[in-house]
C-alpha cells in the first residue's frame, strides 16, 4: 500500500496563480516516488485562465479535491465599474467587521469546508502527514488546527513568503490589534506544526525571528527547483542566436520591480547616445503577464514586451545570449524558481537589482554578472555575455536542485 500525503494549496492546478507551481511538482515529485497524494484546493476564480502546470497535477497518484471560494471576488479580483467599485466597498467593509487579522488573505472563510474535507480524506485514506502551503495565510492555521483531532497527525508549513513582516496581504502598517491576531495564529503553528520550511534560509530566518516564544516546530529550507522533464525537450539541438544581442525575461513582474526596470531604462538612453553600434544590436524581449510596464521602455524599440508563452519560452532561452533577472529589494536574497530553471541551459544570467545573496551567489559561481548600475555597467555586460567564447555557467551542477532531489528531501521528513 503506498504511502499517503494530503496537500492544502489554496491555488492548486488548474487555477492559475504564483503558489501553484511549487506544489503541484512536489505534488508530482512524490507520487512519482510511489506516494499516493490528496489535493484541497479552491474553486478556480472567475474568469480566470488555466495554470501552465495543469499536466503536472493531473500525474497518476494525485487526487484533487476542489471547495467552493469563500472570499469575495470583488475584493480578490477587482472590475472597474461602478457597480464593481461599490461591491468593492460593502465586501471590505464586512470583512473589517467579521476578521480580527488582515482582511486581504484569500482563505478568510474558508475554515470550516477546509477543515471537514481535510478530516474526511484522513480518516478514508490513513492519512498520516499534511502539507500546507501560503500564503493564504489562514490556510497554515487551518491545517495545524487539523493536529487537534489527530494528535499524531504530521504537519509541514510551507512558506512561499514571509507572513508577519510582509510587504503585501495587507500586512504592512496593519493596526496592532490585527497584527496581534495574526502573530497569535503564527504563534500557534510555531508551537504545533512539525515544521516550517521555506524556498530559502534567509527567508527561514526571517520567519523564525518572528516568533514571541520558542517554537516547537524544526525551521528547514526547502529551495525552489526544475524539473527535467520541462526542459527535455528543450536542451537539446542547435543553438541559432543570430547576430543581434538577444536578452530574455520570463515570468511575473513582481512588486517593487518598477524602479529598477526604470534603472534598465536609464542604461539604454545611456547606451544609445554612447555606443550605437552596441544599441542598435541590442534586442530584449519580456516574456510575462504584466506587459503594462512596456510604456517604461517606450522610447526603445529594441525592448518587446508580450504575453507569457509557456514552455515554448525555453526555446526562446536557448536561442539567447542571456537572461535577465529581476528582483526588489525585499527580495535580494531569494533565488526564485526562474533562476534554478535557467541553469541547466548554461545561458549567462543579468541580474538587476539590490546586492545580496542573489548578486553573490552568480559571481562565485560564475553563472553571469551582476548589472548593479545599468548606464554604466550595461555595456560591458552586454558585450561580455555576447561574445562567442563566453563561458559561464559551464562547470555548475544544476541537478542539485532537480524536483528529483527536492521531492527526496520531502520524503525523508515524512519518513
Amino acid at each position: 500500500m503506498p504511502k499517503t500525503m494530503l496537500i492544502a494549496c489554496f491555488d492548486f492546478p488548474p487555477n492559475e496563480g504564483i503558489g501553484g507551481r511549487r506544489w503541484a511538482k512536489l505534488a508530482k515529485g512524490l507520487a512519482g516516488a510511489g506516494w499516493q497524494v490528496h489535493v484541497i484546493k479552491a474553486n478556480p476564480a472567475g474568469n480566470s485562465q488555466t495554470s501552465g502546470w495543469d499536466d503536472d497535477a493531473n500525474s497518476d497518484g494525485i487526487i484533487v479535491h476542489s471547495l467552493p471560494r469563500t472570499y469575495p471576488e470583488s475584493v480578490s479580483h477587482p472590475k472597474g465599474s461602478v457597480i464593481d467599485k461599490i461591491r468593492y466597498r460593502l465586501a471590505i467593509r464586512k470583512l473589517k467587521k467579521i476578521e480580527q487579522g488582515t482582511i486581504y488573505d484569500i482563505a478568510i472563510g474558508w475554515k470550516d469546508a477546509f477543515q471537514k474535507k481535510a478530516i474526511e480524506l484522513i480518516e478514508q485514506h490513513q492519512i498520516t502527514a499534511v502539507a500546507a502551503t501560503g500564503a493564504p495565510f489562514n490556510l497554515l492555521y487551518y491545517a495545524t488546527q487539523l493536529k487537534e483531532t489527530f494528535p499524531n497527525l504530521k504537519v509541514l508549513c510551507d512558506y512561499r513568503d514571509p507572513w508577519l513582516t510582509a510587504q503585501n496581504y495587507g500586512m504592512k502598517g496593519l493596526e496592532k490589534s490585527r497584527m496581534d491576531a495574526e502573530t497569535k495564529k503564527q504563534e500557534y503553528i510555531f508551537k504545533n506544526a512539525d515544521w516550517v520550511t521555506c524556498p530559502n534560509d534567509f527567508l527561514l530566518q526571517e520567519i523564525k525571528d518572528t516568533a514571541i516564544e520558542k517554537p516547537r516546530a524544526q525551521f528547514r529550507s526547502l529551495t525552489h527547483f526544475y524539473d527535467p522533464d520541462d526542459l527535455v525537450n528543450y536542451l537539446n539541438g542547435t543553438e541559432t542566436k543570430g547576430e543581434k544581442i538577444r536578452i530574455i525575461y520570463g515570468g511575473a513582474i513582481y512588486m517593487g520591480i518598477e524602479g529598477t526596470l526604470k534603472s534598465l531604462n536609464s542604461g539604454l538612453n545611456h547606451l544609445k547616445v554612447s555606443n550605437q553600434e552596441l544599441y542598435h544590436r541590442l534586442e530584449i524581449r519580456f516574456y510575462t503577464p504584466h506587459v503594462q510596464h512596456a510604456h517604461i521602455f517606450a522610447e526603445h524599440p529594441c525592448v518587446a514586451f508580450s504575453p507569457t508563452i509557456g514552455k515554448k519560452f525555453f526555446t526562446e532561452l536557448r536561442q539567447s545570449h542571456a537572461a535577465m533577472i529581476f528582483l526588489a529589494d525585499h527580495n535580494k536574497n531569494y533565488l526564485t524558481t526562474k533562476f534554478f530553471e535557467y541553469l541547466p541551459f548554461k545561458v549567462p544570467l543579468l541580474y538587476f537589482g539590490e546586492n545580496g545573496f542573489v548578486a553573490k551567489f552568480i559571481a562565485e559561481n560564475n553563472l553571469g554578472i551582476y548589472v548593479q548600475h545599468p548606464s554604466a555597467e550595461l555595456p560591458p555586460a552586454l558585450e561580455k555575455v555576447s561574445t562567442s567564447n563566453s563561458n559561464f555557467n559551464q562547470n555548475f551542477e544544476a541537478s542539485q536542485f532537480s524536483l528529483e532531489q527536492k521531492a527526496h528531501e520531502l520524503i525523508k521528513l515524512f519518513e
